[in-house]
């Protein structure tokens, strides 16, 4: 990762864990000796509400503190969020992220979008490992499908230093079979 750096936005809805799993990749990184900074952006909204969470890793410091315009990486955490952000695609440079229980839902979003395409049903794998439908953990894995700066060890890894205990355990899991799960489209 020589001189490089990242920059990714996460797509969720309040209650999702798109904040804590922009956070457990800044702590992977981290671990690695890299630079990163996670940060989110909402509002006063509850839990349902659009939130978005941004993630910059770098070999250096990170000086820019303000919303990614253009990240290398979209996750989306839900393909109602497609709806929600349009832009999505046309924003993206490199490799959109999405979870759905079916690719062809959310196919016709992601039409125009020229970069790599990576889906997963993270709804029901975290509902099989979890017990309910938090995706986070599994969209981590299906991520570093196409994003090898980290590990699936290194970010299951912090996964167990942020959760601990079962929880931990199970999101490790999951972050794993995720990994296996994701297919990438193009």
């Amino acid at each position: 990762m020589t001189g490089e750096s990242y920059e990714m936005v996460f797509f969720g809805r309040g209650g999702q864990g798109a904040v804590t799993a922009a956070q457990i990749m800044a702590l992977a990184a981290v671990g690695k000796g890299l630079y990163a900074l996670a940060y989110p952006e909402f509002g006063p909204e509850r839990r349902g509400a659009p939130v978005r969470s941004y993630l910059a890793i770098s070999n250096e410091p990170i000086e820019v503190r303000e919303p990614i315009e253009r990240p290398n990486i979209s996750i989306v955490f839900g393909p109602d969020l497609l709806r929600v952000n349009p832009e999505i695609p046309e924003r993206t440079r490199d490799y959109i992220i999405v979870n759905s229980r079916r690719y062809e839902t959310v196919e016709p979003y992601l039409r125009g979008f020229g970069g790599g395409i990576v889906h997963i049903n993270a709804y029901d794998l975290s509902t099989k490992y979890l017990g309910r439908a938090i995706v986070n953990t599994a969209m981590l894995g299906a991520l570093l499908k196409v994003f090898d700066a980290l590990t699936v060890d290194d970010v299951a890894n912090a996964v167990l230093r942020v959760f601990g205990g079962k929880l931990g355990k199970a999101n490790a899991e999951l972050i794993r079979v995720a990994y296996n799960e994701a297919r990438v489209i193009r």
